[in-house]
């Protein structure tokens, strides 16, 4: 029977409809703001016609295909293409600005294309007894993991702990606005009706990464013009040597395929866990555990092969137990009801053709993504050829299909817009996007996990026993614990500024010094943050206990957390603080804000100016106003301009308007 099954995923038909939905794949996830999910989502109803193994097929190779794909924006230009790439920004994007972004591409397609591989020979050969195991995490064990997440997001992300940590703290308190997951009632949405439904996980990830990257780009064109210091280059590479370099790395490969495996495994956890928590524990047993975030080759390598190691174990309690591992397998979960077919024992024995056939052919998808992505990367690459004063629009379009596609919902672009506008500020004093994107998604997980398990623990006796108790509680709070700790011990260790924005000569404390540093703007934000923490507190208290319990603690934590920090900006100089590298021109601070409030105003005007309209306008914008005012061939580099924007609206419109027929704004204009 076994060879039946191969026959039929070795036929062309087979081979041609999974190669497209794996090409599809990679489309999306190289696309800022379309996620895995989403790839899934929209290309179900093209599988109605379809046999269900040739419309499984299809799915299956998009999953896989997207999952791989968030990789090469994460790579290219630090701006990760679905949850599961967050990881793979903190090495992909330092190797690319050294010059060997080819090199981190195939080190990126390889290693996702391997630990796909052992993560559906799990799926094939030990589907059932892992989908008990899937079963023993109960919880309080989903509350431990989710806070172990934010953990190890916050140590290996760069700048402080303890920014890391707030940074969690307002990723999960962002998470909690809207309906309560638990009650089912609304909770923080300060009287608007927008707010009702919370803020989507697209919108968050495109304003944490997106936006602000676009800024940068702009940024840095106004400040030094076409020589821009983070310039991408692919530099030389070759795919044997890639290869080998995979091979060099054993420990990053396994500790990544098995741990992205079995944390797919876990329902809800998804391979942003899986990736972050594969990347930590590489960096913890690896003999170069300093190089992590600064273009190791052991990094990318760990997260991209737990990214796609995550698919296979994600299926596993979705094939056997009918509950799907990440949001992308519940989506995978509506293609096999439409086509009839019920997850559970019984699939292999009423469905046995189409579920091996299916089996197999993910099997076979892991080797047509290591084909298709080594041949793109050479087109791929040449992304990074692109000029930054176009890029930095593209990103932007793209930016604002993501957050409106999602639910077509003008409210997304504006909230997509905002945060974006806040995280690039943020990240000018020390903070990284990554804790607030993990603590977002996994707030919701951390918050059930909480409430049930005090509900468990309360009728067996004791809520505290229950929680710290069991062998899985207590290694997921050993691990917690040992993060935290060689985390602090470390930071010691190195006795170095801890900011890369911010270098500072420390100075002894007195009360003094703590005067001066006050009068002179230092800790005046952190004593503000304290104040706005208090009040906070001081509104959740009057929620019902189960609507306060996480926002409580969470506001606690960044209580402390907040106040270590005022007291460490206390202790440091007063007046000789200097930006790392080249100082701007106040001429330039004062350009690039006013430009800013014109990109974002524009980004706003969505419903005015229509999508495609305000496409165009920033496409003719940006390198208009940041680059053109250098150049003295004015009228050829105008013409220039104009042809490429109006090439890339076109573009766009066949693409989105004319084909997929996404719904995006028409502007008050379109009827005149």
């Amino acid at each position: 029977m076994t060879m039946e099954y191969l026959l039929y995923i070795l036929e062309v038909e087979s081979i041609l409809i999974l190669g497209l939905g794996v090409l599809l794949g990679i489309l999306v996830g190289a696309l800022p703001g379309l996620t895995p999910t989403m790839g899934v989502a929209l290309c179900i109803p093209f599988t109605f016609s379809l046999p269900p193994a040739y419309g499984l097929l299809l799915l299956g190779g998009i999953y896989c295909g997207s999952v791989y794909g968030g990789a090469i924006p994460s790579i290219l230009f630090n701006v990760p293409g679905a949850p599961a790439s967050i990881a793979t920004t903190l090495d992909g994007y330092p190797l690319a600005k050294a010059g060997k972004a080819r090199q981190a591409l195939e080190l990126a397609t390889i290693s996702s294309a391997i630990g796909g591989m052992f993560g559906m020979v799990l799926l094939l050969l030990f589907a059932p007894k892992l989908a008990v195991f899937s079963l023993q995490f109960g919880p309080t064990q989903s509350f431990w993991l989710a806070v172990f997440g934010i953990t190890v997001i916050a140590a290996i992300s760069p700048g402080s702990l303890s920014k890391g940590l707030i940074g969690g703290g307002i990723g999960i308190l962002l998470s909690l606005i809207g309906i309560s997951v638990f009650t089912g009632t609304p909770r923080f949405t300060f009287g608007m009706d927008a707010l009702v439904g919370g803020i989507h996980v697209v919108t968050m990830l495109i304003g944490l990464f997106a936006f602000p990257q676009a800024l940068r780009l702009i940024e840095g064109l106004i400040r030094y013009g076409e020589q821009v210091k983070d310039k991408v280059k692919t530099g030389p590479s070759s795919v044997w040597q890639s290869f080998k370099a995979v091979w060099r790395h054993p420990k990053a490969l396994g500790i990544g395929s098995t741990i992205g495996a079995f944390v797919g495994i876990l329902p809800g956890a998804g391979g942003n866990v899986a990736s972050l928590v594969a990347y930590n524990e590489a960096r913890r047993f690896s003999r170069n555990s300093e190089r992590f975030g600064t273009g190791h080759k052991e990094g990318l390598i760990s997260a991209e092969s737990a990214n796609n190691a995550m698919v296979g174990g994600s299926l596993v309690p979705l094939l056997i137990l009918g509950i799907p591992g990440s949001p992308t397998a519940a989506i995978f979960l509506g293609g096999l009801l439409i086509h009839g077919i019920w997850p559970g024992q019984s699939l292999f024995v009423e469905h046995a053709p189409v579920a091996y056939s299916f089996l197999y052919g993910m099997l076979l998808a892991q080797a047509v993504l290591l084909a298709l992505g080594l041949l793109t990367i050479g087109v791929v690459s040449k992304l990074v050829r692109i000029p930054h004063y176009f890029m930095a629009p593209v990103i932007l379009s793209f930016s604002i299909i993501g957050a409106y596609a999602t639910q077509n919902n003008l409210f997304d672009v504006y909230a997509m817009v905002i945060i974006g506008l806040v995280m690039y500020v943020l990240a000018k004093y020390g903070f990284s996007p990554a804790p607030i994107a993990l603590g977002f998604i996994l707030g919701p997980i951390a918050e059930v996990g909480l409430l049930q398990g005090l509900q468990i623990g309360r009728a067996e006796g004791s809520a505290f026993l229950y929680f710290v108790s069991g062998m899985w509680n207590v290694l997921l709070i050993s691990l917690i614990v040992l993060t935290i700790a060689l985390s602090v011990w470390k930071a010691r260790q190195n006795k170095r500024p801890v900011t890369h924005a911010v270098r500072a000569v420390p100075v002894s404390w007195t009360v003094e010094t703590a005067k001066r540093s006050l009068r002179r703007g230092r800790g005046i934000g952190w004593a503000v943050a304290l104040i706005l923490i208090l009040v906070s507190l001081l509104y959740v208290i009057r929620l019902p206990k189960e609507l306060s319990l996480l926002p409580m603690m969470t506001l606690l934590a960044l209580f402390i957390l907040a106040g270590c920090e005022c007291a460490k900006s206390m202790r440091e100089t007063t007046g000789q603080t200097e930006l790392v590298g080249q100082k701007p021109r106040r001429q330039h601070q004062l350009t690039f804000v006013i430009f800013t409030m014109f990109i974002s105003l524009v980004c706003l005007l969505t419903p005015v100016l229509g999508f495609y309209m305000q496409v165009l306008l920033l496409m003719v914008s940006v390198p208009l106003f940041v680059y053109l005012r250098k150049n003295k061939n004015r009228k050829a580099n105008s013409l220039r301009i104009m042809v490429v924007s109006a090439s890339f609206t076109l573009v766009l419109y066949l693409v989105f308007g004319a084909f997929i027929r996404v719904p995006l704004p028409a502007g008050v204009f379109s009827g005149w």
